[in-house]
């Protein structure tokens, strides 16, 4: 059980950084607009609405049925594939996005050029719910913000070992996320819009990490699992 926790965390861990990517590839190349999350275009779109741009409503309502598509395409596919396939498809539906989006031109609606982002950040939202028993996003950062410093609270106050492994497991994540919005940042000052490619190498990890059996390989899984230390005064 604990080696099947340590993968699921590195996995999870390791898809956050491109997450952040995604994230950050976004609001940088497309006038800040966030392609890996629905709330600020479901605002957008009620206020284009009630100003009558017909045009701009349109666009954002296209954005929204891209991501509840693949809200339901991620529901859907384990029901109908074989256990354990969706983060595969995941993956291979995120490197589409990257070929696609490499080639959308910046002069296009911002909000259009991300359709490919929307429908495959929603898919791995739910292929990649979370790990080790938390519910974790790798695709944006609010709720495990409020998780981290939630459980950093009541360890402080408890001194309970379990609310220390949530904390340093959702600090993980955010600290991942934040690596991949780093690596784009840096990405994007050499190669603008083409730097959608170089996700391409973030995304590689966790499928190696997947494919990879944590018994013959546990060096490569201990690297990427932050909430080792917990995990071994757990044991200890």
């Amino acid at each position: 059980m604990y080696h099947k926790e340590s993968k699921e965390i590195a996995i999870h861990h390791t898809m956050a950084l491109a997450g952040g990517f995604f994230g950050m590839y976004a609001l940088m190349t497309r006038s800040s607009t966030f392609g890996s999350s629905e709330t600020s275009n479901l605002i957008f779109l009620v206020v284009t609405g009630l100003s009558g741009s017909l045009h701009s409503f349109l666009i954002r309502l296209g954005a929204l049925l891209c991501y509840i598509a693949g809200i339901v395409f991620a529901t859907l596919a384990p029901k109908l594939l074989k256990k354990g396939t969706l983060p595969f498809i995941s993956i291979g539906i995120d490197v589409l996005a990257c070929l696609l989006l490499a080639r959308i031109p910046e002069s296009m609606d911002p909000v259009l050029a991300l359709y490919p982002m929307f429908f495959a950040t929603a898919v791995q939202w739910l292929a990649f719910t979370g790990a080790a028993g938390y519910n974790s996003a790798t695709i944006f950062s609010t709720n495990n913000l409020r998780q981290c410093f939630a459980s950093l609270s009541e360890y402080l106050y408890e001194r309970k070992p379990e609310q220390k492994r949530k904390c340093i497991f959702y600090s993980g994540t955010l600290l991942c996320f934040h690596l991949g919005v780093v690596y784009c940042w840096f990405c994007l000052r050499f190669w603008g819009v083409q730097s959608i490619y170089a996700c391409l190498i973030l995304l590689a990890v966790p499928l190696v990490l997947m494919v990879l059996s944590e018994e013959r390989h546990p060096a490569v899984f201990r690297l990427f699992t932050l909430s080792q230390l917990s995990a071994n005064q757990k044991n200890a």
